[in-house]
């Protein structure tokens, strides 16, 4: 008998100790969301997305497996400004239980773009603004790891470095397209940041947000703009349909204008790691090289 209650002693014990040493479970809503906690997280943190590649975050909705990993989560990211539409009203219950933060939280409001009174949610196209973000999950992750906070800070700081490689790298590139062919036409209104940033006039077919469909007048309006300013290409994104971009290029040519497809942007969501797009870095250095060849 005494040995039976030695055993079970020490099973409770070491799983006690094993509960005590497990990192924590960090969920986030987008995998943009994701790659950013992880830079900074590292091995420190158990990390896991809701959204995969090619999801639309406007259109999502939490399904029961989701709901379980909230429960089940430590530390909840997402992206906040209305990006995650359908999932707004469970993330902002959820954080009456548990720590669930915005990254948009950290950044300035004056960075901010307004359109027709809705803030555009698609902040991480700007890459300075990224750099807001990422050191407000580092404080965020060292409030709730103090004991981890020398480790979150140099791998914060060895990101932030390669963020502003990358922020003047962007730049250089869109120097190189003649100033009047800096016109960005893409499915929907999410690179509005990219453009103020790099210095690209940006227009969508759709709106910031994917759940409103385009129309016939927004079409007209962009195929006039395309004639006036000899628009060369437009770009389609992998979570936004098709039919939107190619519409658009039915048209122009059915008018005897020419307009070809220039490639495919990664706007909502980042791509996979054959492409070298898996990652937030590797996203927006795809996004400027495609951008850059067919504008130039």
């Amino acid at each position: 008998m005494n040995n039976l209650l030695k055993l079970t002693t020490l099973a409770i014990t070491l799983s006690f100790a094993s509960a005590l040493m497990a990192k924590p479970k960090v969920v986030t809503t987008t995998n943009i969301v994701l790659d950013l906690v992880q830079q900074i997280g590292g091995d420190q943190i158990e990390t896991t997305s809701l959204m995969g590649v090619g999801i639309d975050p406007h259109y999502y909705k939490a399904t029961f497996g989701d709901m379980r990993k909230l429960a089940h989560a430590d530390l909840v990211f997402y992206n906040g400004l209305g990006l995650e539409g359908r999932m707004q009203s469970v993330l902002e219950n959820l954080a009456s239980l548990k720590p669930v933060i915005p990254v948009s939280r950290f950044l300035n409001k004056d960075d901010l773009i307004h359109e027709e009174g809705v803030i555009d949610p698609h902040i991480w196209l700007n890459v300075t603004l990224w750099i807001q973000a990422a050191k407000g999950v580092q404080a965020t992750l060292t409030e709730h790891l103090p004991e981890q906070a020398d480790y979150f800070s140099k791998r914060a700081e060895a990101y932030i470095q390669e963020l502003d490689d990358l922020h003047r790298w962007i730049g250089k590139q869109i120097m190189a397209i003649p100033q009047n062919q800096r016109i960005l036409i893409t499915a929907h209104d999410a690179f509005n940041y990219y453009g103020i940033s790099y210095g690209l006039d940006v227009m969508g077919l759709q709106g910031i947000n994917t759940t409103v469909e385009f129309g016939l007048n927004d079409l007209r309006l962009l195929k006039e703009v395309i004639k006036q300013r000899q628009v060369k290409a437009v770009f389609m994104e992998p979570s936004v349909p098709k039919r939107s971009i190619e519409s658009l290029i039915a048209g122009v040519k059915a008018e005897g204008g020419q307009l070809t497809l220039g490639g495919e942007l990664l706007s909502d969501t980042l791509g996979d790691r054959k492409h070298g797009t898996d990652t937030y870095i590797g996203m927006l250095r795809h996004n400027t090289n495609t951008i850059v060849k067919a504008l130039k």
